[in-house]
């Protein structure tokens, strides 16, 4: 990406968080949206299959159970109306009317109590069909929320900025939590920001940033890509103040197939400059014992350690890099 006439610098060190004001993600990096949308409501019976995938289990157990009191309700009501079309309910017992319709909305129909008039009949006859739907509707969605591919990755939660080698370099840790390994691993980097064209408007612009090893075969443990900040790079020679400015921050998607269910899984963060750290780098997460086994201390996954002075600044950090 080209840039424009003048110096060119590395980012410049965040100031400390207390003097900084707070900002929200313009992408989320968990999928927790906070974005007011005006002019667009998100009705849910118009999508009524994604809302009942995606809402919390919480969510979804006691709407399903407020749904589920609710309709026998309502039928028990009904059947009351006609008091003695039910053979074995007390006349004016509501709770017999109650469990008569749960047996009859689960199909399970004891013989303890029987509709005896037409009345009773068809309210029945209208109550098991819409039993055998929602049941059926209840399943699928249980089994789709089981069954749905998710991929236990974990983020670091700081971006590293750190100067190796004489390059500056961004580093995120990934790491996978499942005992069974993601195949043919794809991750990818990208710098977010908001881009005034020429004409005035504001856009906002994804600007990918090349990794040195963006494909890893197999991600058994934790891995950590790495994107080289040269002169090729969108970040070169953007200060701190330029990235506060256009609301930068860097967006991280994963994309592998989990080798036990066979499925493509899928995981994101985001980074604002608020999270970096720099003259930083990950402590060691992976050893080997004596006896040959391998441990992963997930404990010190965000654990990082200064080559130098945490305090330098990075302008002063660079200097004692070789050329």
């Amino acid at each position: 990406m080209a840039q424009d006439a003048g110096p060119q610098t590395p980012p410049r060190p965040s100031p400390p968080a207390g003097d900084r004001p707070p900002s929200l993600h313009k992408i989320e990096d968990q999928g927790h949206d906070t974005i007011v949308r005006v002019g667009h409501v998100d009705r849910i019976w118009s999508d009524f299959y994604h809302h009942a995938l995606t809402a919390p289990w919480r969510t979804f157990f006691y709407s399903s159970l407020l749904v589920y009191v609710g309709v026998n309700l309502l039928f028990a009501l009904l059947y009351m109306a006609d008091s003695q079309g039910i053979k074995g309910a007390a006349p004016h017992s509501f709770a017999d009317f109650f469990f008569f319709s749960v047996q009859t909305l689960s199909t399970v129909g004891y013989g303890g109590m029987v509709p005896v008039s037409r009345t009773a009949n068809m309210i029945a006859t209208v109550e098991v069909l819409g039993g055998m739907m929602i049941n059926a509707l209840a399943t699928g969605l249980i089994f789709a929320r089981f069954s749905r591919p998710r991929a236990r990755v974990m983020f670091s939660d700081k971006a590293l900025i750190l100067a190796e080698g004489g390059h500056l370099h961004l580093d995120i840790r990934i790491a996978n939590c499942r005992r069974s390994p993601i195949l043919s691993v794809d991750v990818e980097f990208a710098l977010a920001r908001l881009i005034h064209t020429p004409s005035g408007r504001v856009v906002r612009q994804f600007d990918p940033l090349a990794l040195q090893q963006s494909h890893v075969p197999v991600l058994r443990f934790a891995c950590t890509p790495t994107h080289v900040i040269n002169t090729d790079s969108p970040l070169y020679g953007l200060t701190e103040n330029d990235l506060a400015a256009q609301e930068a921050e860097i967006i991280v998607s994963l994309t592998g197939t989990d080798e036990a269910s066979g499925q493509t899984v899928f995981a994101r963060s985001a980074y604002g400059f608020d999270r970096m750290l720099y003259n930083h780098r990950f402590v060691d997460i992976i050893n080997a014992g004596p006896d040959g086994r391998i441990t992963v201390d997930y404990t010190r996954f965000d654990q990082t350690e200064s080559p130098l002075d945490e305090n330098a600044g990075m302008a002063e950090y660079l200097t004692d890099q070789p050329d």
